[in-house]
């Protein structure tokens, strides 16, 4: 049988990649559409941490050593809200250049791209305070980019500088007492007065990010005769006040406040963007915030297999370690093989950006084209904010299982842990909201021919491959679950057409499908890109195994759940055979407890993370 892709080159034992493959496999990333990972073959030449820069490297070194060394040690000091030493901590990464990554070198930053921002991002997360991480990515994500990337030359000049050393720290107010996820319903008002010199400003905004210290506030409000606007306003604006600290379940030492305008007096200058155009600045802003919100999970993940790594090594019951439990392994296993996936995630995700941003060429430095180049992976950047905040719940909670009765303890770190991961899977747009961008962006780009589903469904028929080696089962495996995705996608548009918007219970299954995929196609390409070494060795081979087989679980799961939506109808139907043929591919052709025993004895003799 023929097909319109490419066959896959499967490297088993006595097939493993000659210098050349290696190299293809690591070939500089080009610019492809969001989204089209489900159309592509499974092998794809991706960005991991394995290719950072001399310069990346270094970068991290020094993150790390500050986490260590600085925030780790005060972090007791930070677990409730103490705005002095925040803002010491604040200037300090201030002055090694961390709040100035993404600003532009004409005004004062370090210009640097969307990879290193996550890895900073991640490597601060290691210092074991989720609430002075939370002060930092707000500050440098969605309280200064607005600005960045839709300010006037006089607001970067005024702004950026001192936002770039953390003189100023940043705040973004869009949610209101009524308007979370609804973000284009805004109570807050806006007009002009009558000298027409400022803007008068009425409403309330709830629950602000770094509310309580910050200086510069990026603002929400539907301007009289235009719509949703953007303004800066200052913290000494008149008729602007500040509330009590809100007394949060946790990542109880950030500031989060509930800030009031009562006709506060803001100038005509400092309306950010353009009249109306305030929806755009703040879905943007929330697009680049998603994916270092999953870096910094991802951070926090690491974190937590070496602290559980540890007390299971430490803690005997029955005359052993809890370690050697097998119960305990399959929990640890899982850990290890999910935060492996996120990290392909995340960087698979700004290695994208980054090379569409690269590809921009004398356009790169322009503004207004980055925050196009980044908008076109809304469902990466989705992704990853909602794997990384599902991972981290995971973590966190089996870390306190682990535990036992002393992760239900303050004084042990899983305890914070769970209830500083919980506003993960809120913040930068609930998860809900995040899947509804991604089965959403698809149905879009389907419908506007960007990604041509129906072609892809024409020629999904494909034959098994012939090698018997389990990695070739592992990729056919992978492309048989993207085949099953795209069918589901292509059924539901047929189906519901464009009232699949608001059909969420089906379309958060098929989020969940391109979520799953994505992951362990990054995991799988990462793998792959290490060369012979990762495919030979056998703890990689059980990370490879398992990587495989936890997608293949889900993929079994939500397609079942889907059949009888989808495939009711006597056309529909008609697939339900080839289906069932895809689904067959996904059976294990290896026994998951000896894979899940070769990685945890590897996390044993490590004591932690090492991937």
């Amino acid at each position: 049988m023929t097909t319109s892709e490419p066959e896959i080159k499967v490297a088993g034992k006595a097939d493993t990649p000659s210098a050349d493959e290696s190299a293809a496999r690591s070939a500089p990333l080009g610019p492809p559409r969001g989204g089209a990972f489900l159309l592509d073959p499974v092998v794809q030449p991706i960005f991991t941490r394995e290719k950072f820069s001399d310069e990346q490297q270094e970068i991290e070194r020094m993150v790390l050593e500050f986490a260590a060394d600085r925030i780790n040690k005060v972090k007791d000091d930070l677990a409730t809200p103490n705005e002095e030493l925040s803002m010491e901590l604040m200037r300090e990464v201030g002055e090694l250049g961390l709040t100035s990554i993404d600003i532009p070198e004409e005004y004062g930053g370090m210009e640097l791209d969307k990879a290193t921002s996550a890895l900073v991002v991640e490597a601060l997360t290691t210092g074991g305070s989720a609430s002075w991480c939370v002060t930092f990515s707000c500050h440098v994500g969605i309280g200064t980019l607005p600005i960045a990337y839709f300010g006037t030359e006089e607001q970067k000049k005024k702004y950026l500088p001192k936002l770039g050393t953390a003189e100023y720290l940043g705040a973004y107010a869009l949610t209101e007492p009524d308007s979370g996820s609804d973000a284009g319903n805004q109570k807050t008002t806006a007009r002009l007065d009558d000298d027409e010199k400022f803007f008068l400003l009425n409403g309330t905004k709830t629950f602000i990010t770094n509310g309580g210290w910050a200086d510069v506030y990026i603002v929400f409000a539907n301007l009289e005769g235009a719509g949703v606007s953007a303004f800066i306003v200052e913290r000494d604006t008149e008729g602007l006040s500040v509330g009590a600290e809100e007394h949060k379940l946790g990542i109880k030492g950030s500031s989060t406040v509930t800030i009031n305008l009562d006709n506060a007096r803001v100038p005509k200058e400092n309306l950010l963007g353009k009249p109306g155009g305030g929806m755009p600045i703040a879905l943007n802003a929330l697009n680049i915030g998603r994916f270092k919100l999953g870096a910094a999970d991802l951070g926090g993940c690491k974190l937590v297999i070496g602290n559980a790594t540890q007390y299971a090594l430490e803690r005997m019951q029955f005359g052993q370690p809890i370690a050697y439990f097998e119960a305990i392994r399959k929990k640890l296993a899982h850990m290890v093989v999910e935060t492996y996936k996120l990290d392909a995630v995340i960087y698979r995700t700004v290695g994208l950006m980054d090379a569409r941003i690269s590809a921009l060429g004398d356009k790169k430095s322009e503004p207004r084209e980055i925050m196009k180049a980044l908008e076109e992976y809304a469902i990466e950047a989705s992704i990853s904010k909602v794997f990384g905040s599902e991972t981290m719940a995971y973590h966190a909670d089996e870390g306190v299982q682990i535990y036992g009765g002393y992760g239900y303890s303050e004084e042990y770190p899983m305890a914070g842990a769970y209830r500083d991961t919980r506003i993960d899977r809120i913040f930068e747009g609930t998860n809900e909201i995040n899947r509804m961008v991604i089965y959403g962006y698809y149905l879009r780009k389907a419908l506007m021919e960007e990604l041509p589903l129906r072609d892809a469904v024409r020629s999904w028929e494909k034959p098994q491959l012939s090698d018997d080696e389990t990695l070739g089962w592992g990729l056919e495996a992978l492309d048989a679950g993207r085949r099953l995705t795209i069918k589901c996608l292509f059924e539901a548009i047929s189906l519901y057409g464009q009232d699949l918007r608001n059909t969420q219970i089906v379309g958060e299954d098929l989020a969940d499908l391109a979520i799953q995929y994505f992951a362990a196609s990054a995991a799988i390409n990462r793998l792959l890109q290490q060369g012979d070494e990762a495919l030979t060795d056998r703890t990689h081979r059980a990370l490879r195994r398992l990587v495989v087989a936890s997608y293949t679980e889900q993929v079994w799961r939500i397609v079942y759940r889907l059949r009888p939506t989808l495939f009711a109808s006597s056309t529909a139907a008609r697939a339900l055979p080839s289906i069932d043929r895809e689904l067959a591919r996904l059976q294990l052709p290896f026994d998951p407890v000896q894979e899940i025993h070769i990685l945890t004895d590897d996390l044993y003799d490590h004591g932690s993370y090492r991937f």
